[in-house]
């Protein structure tokens, strides 16, 4: 079976971040000397992945919401709830927050 390839999250629309209600953030994997990736997927009400980014930062303890945040701000989203984690399939940790639409400036 072949999985089919998501979008990245800077490449939703409006209409289409919209329809986001959580963001995962995967267990990072090692990206050379003291970095890792971690990937993060946006997915709707339904658990079906809407789009996926990744991004490496140096390895050392940095907060899931300083890694997610830079992500949901393109597509207009912000972290609405804290992290839980989530146990894969495959055993490793991952974590999830809810998300929502930016509010309009007042």
């Amino acid at each position: 079976m072949t999985r089919r390839r998501l979008p990245r999250i800077a490449a939703l629309s409006g209409p289409e971040a919209a329809l986001a209600q959580h963001v995962d953030v995967h267990s990072p994997v090692p990206a050379g000397t003291d970095a890792l990736t971690w990937t993060l997927t946006l997915l709707d009400g339904a658990g079906v992945p809407l789009a996926e980014s990744r991004t490496t930062s140096p390895d050392f303890p940095v907060p899931l919401a300083d890694i997610a945040q830079v992500h949901l701000d393109v597509v207009g989203l912000v972290q609405a709830g804290e992290w839980e984690p989530v146990m894969t399939t495959g055993g490793a940790a991952r974590f999830r927050a809810a998300v929502r639409a930016t509010p309009p400036p007042e």
